[in-house]
């Protein structure tokens, strides 16, 4: 055989096995990525969008940042309405990690600003059954204190996620214990669930209910539990997003049931 001829062909063997190799490399799943996706969307990235945690937190790598309204509307008897929100940013630096951020004025009306980490425990983003772990410090803790003065409140969570065929719901156990003298202990429950429809638009619902387990410190009204939440909808592409989510709700409520709404607008680099 003529050498150009044996190199050439020794060349075209060469590039089919680079190819062969590539295409073996692209066909192996990425642990990060949501399941049967060419690419990660925003939308599936976001840890806590309104009252919910995800299992799953974020995937590695990725930084985000939420800016969002707070409104509480009276039940009634001459209370007024108040307007709060403010902001949080996360980040997942390592695979099965993210830490979360948050400042805001809350349902009670203060600041209350918070760090919680995410730990992803069992299962794969988007792939069926998630299950993680929370904790969390925050300041200011079930309620303010007889002192007036804000006390911290450090929070332990189980997390339960399934993301599959367009369905998404989170559900998480959390209780806070104050570090404060008056030994506050709270138990939140909180629900999150949603169907995709079409590519942007996510339709379900968002809420929270807690309740008082030790303590002598109640919230508004005298009460020992409380709730909020209701209908959300969520518009995401590719890094960017917007949601609204409202309901019937007796948290920051003094009398009667009255009703919250949160509006969000984030980002994030994936």
């Amino acid at each position: 055989m003529p050498k150009m001829k044996r190199h050439s062909l020794q060349i075209a063997v060469a590039v089919a096995a680079l190819v062969t190799t590539g295409r073996a490399f692209a066909d192996v799943p990425n642990d990060s990525a949501p399941s049967g996706s060419a690419s990660k969307e925003g939308k599936d990235e976001i840890p806590n969008l309104a009252f919910a945690y995800t299992a799953y937190g974020s995937s590695k790598g990725t930084i985000g940042a939420q800016a969002y309204g707070l409104g509480v509307g009276a039940g009634g008897g001459g209370q007024r309405s108040f307007i709060g929100g403010g902001g949080s940013i996360w980040a997942s630096p390592i695979d099965r990690l993210t830490i979360v951020a948050d400042g805001s004025r809350d349902f009670s009306g203060n600041f209350a600003p918070s760090v919680a980490g995410i730990v992803r425990l069992l299962g794969k983003p988007g792939d069926g059954f998630s299950l993680g772990a929370l904790g969390k410090f925050k300041v200011e803790g079930f309620a303010t204190g007889p002192d007036g003065e804000m006390e911290s409140e450090i929070e332990g969570g189980v997390l339960l996620s399934y993301v599959k065929y367009g369905w998404h719901a989170d559900f998480n156990a959390i209780t806070g214990f104050g570090t404060g003298d008056d030994g506050e202990v709270d138990t939140e429950l909180r629900l999150r669930l949603g169907r995709d429809v079409g590519r942007l638009v996510r339709l379900g619902i968002d809420g929270q209910a807690r309740y008082r387990v030790a303590g002598e410190t109640t919230l508004l009204g005298g009460r020992k539990g409380d709730f909020a939440g209701g209908p959300q909808v969520l518009v995401g592409a590719q890094n960017f997003y917007g949601s609204v989510t409202g309901g019937p709700a007796t948290m920051g409520v003094e009398n009667n049931i009255g009703w919250t709404s949160i509006v969000a607008v984030g980002g994030m680099m994936l």
